[in-house]
């Protein structure tokens, strides 16, 4: 018999188990098993596996050198400890957790939260093993699951849903970001002195992919929807903010002067930490910390891998010397106009706010306008 026979004979039979078993104290249970068997360790991972013909879980918990691993073995059905077993971790493996341990004090997001979300994402409970990862610079959690095919990875930080996409997904469109730096200056030069990028967006047509490129008068507040196609200036829609757009104009007009890397620098860094990403979407923002305000440009971006993440770059340090880091995406749902991540009543008087006004963010249905298209985007995705 082969390895690979015995490796995939070994899944089918633990999947079984897995599925026969009278009882399970399920994944939060053991975590908190697996910590109290080895309070010396940290936990990185825990899953569920075949010892002696029974399912158990068994953890892997390291101390803070790195220098030594746990791993306790707990019954499936009564969270017994079954045995402990001690070993010395060599210094290849030493070399490969090292990245994850240095990033440890980031973790906002426990076990069982990565779980919950993964399964209610993936429409699937039987969870085989959860450990840390770095995933396209992420500490995540790779939630595996006894198919041995499905794997989702969640953000430890924020705990979202880390997209792997395939080649057929329904992906946002994207654009290397030599173009969308050349749609910037192209924008960014048509409108003239006085307007700065605030953000841009792909938008897929049938000659080609258009940038939307988002600008704002520093003095007027009023913006600017400049379409891009190549190297052409296709339109300008100029027009003033309205409801809580108005608000976080306020709060960009505010700060602007905290700016020191530009749109087209921090895509520039976005390019050298992930080389042949495409840029589907750009937003600044600013953020009220107990220190202060913080300004920032978030890219969210495809990796060359298929990943999707956005790529945050503190926009008051110099290239260099900014804060980057990545996290899950957050796409906004359409139909949330104030943004505040549910669309509901407060979105409705969004609309009316803006009613039969040219308001192409708010826009739903490509005439620059609010009006009912955009009223039955709200109900469509109320909740």
């Amino acid at each position: 018999m082969s390895l690979r026979t015995i490796a995939v004979t070994s899944t089918l039979v633990a999947a079984s188990l897995a599925a026969t078993a009278t009882a399970d104290i399920g994944f939060s249970a053991a975590v908190d098993g697996a910590r109290a068997a080895a309070p010396l360790g940290t936990l990185f991972g825990i899953q569920q596996r075949q010892r002696n013909g029974a399912m158990v879980y068994e953890g892997e918990l390291y101390n803070a050198g790195l220098t030594t691993r746990y791993e306790p073995r707990l019954n499936l059905e009564t969270g017994a400890l079954i045995r402990l077993n001690i070993n010395a971790v060599s210094a290849a493996n030493r070399a490969n957790l090292q990245p994850i341990a240095d990033r440890l004090d980031e973790v906002q997001v426990d076990f069982a939260a990565a779980i919950d979300t993964a399964n209610t994402a993936s429409a699937r409970s039987d969870v085989q093993k959860v450990a840390y990862d770095i995933e396209a610079g992420i500490l995540a959690y790779q939630v595996e699951y006894f198919d041995g095919q499905t794997k989702m990875y969640i953000d430890s930080v924020t705990g979202g849903v880390i997209p792997h996409h395939g080649a057929d997904d329904d992906m946002d469109p994207t654009n290397p970001s030599t173009s969308v730096m050349s749609a910037i200056g192209l924008a960014e030069g048509h409108k003239g002195m006085g307007w700065v990028t605030i953000g841009l967006e792909n938008e897929a047509e049938k000659g080609g992919n258009i940038v939307e490129v988002l600008l704002m008068d520093l003095k007027s507040s009023m913006l600017s929807v400049v379409r891009v196609a190549g190297d052409a200036v296709l339109s300008a829609s100029d027009f003033e903010p309205a409801g809580n757009q108005a608000s976080r104009v306020a709060a960009i007009r505010g700060n602007w002067d905290l700016v020191v890397t530009g749109l087209s620098a921090a895509i520039g860094a976005a390019e050298a930490a992930y080389p042949g990403a495409g840029i589907a979407e750009v937003e600044f923002e600013v953020e009220t910390e107990k220190t202060g305000n913080t300004v920032s440009w978030k890219i969210n971006l495809i990796t060359a891998e298929m990943i999707e993440i956005d790529y945050i770059v503190d926009a008051s340090q110099a290239i260099g010397n900014g804060f980057r880091f990545a996290t899950a995406p957050v796409t906004a749902r359409q139909g949330d106009y104030n943004r505040d991540g549910i669309v509901d009543a407060l979105d409705i008087t969004e609309v009316f706010n803006a009613w039969g006004s040219v308001n192409p963010i708010m826009d739903v249905n490509g005439d620059d306008m609010v009006g009912a298209q955009e009223v039955t985007a709200v109900i469509s995705n109320w909740g």
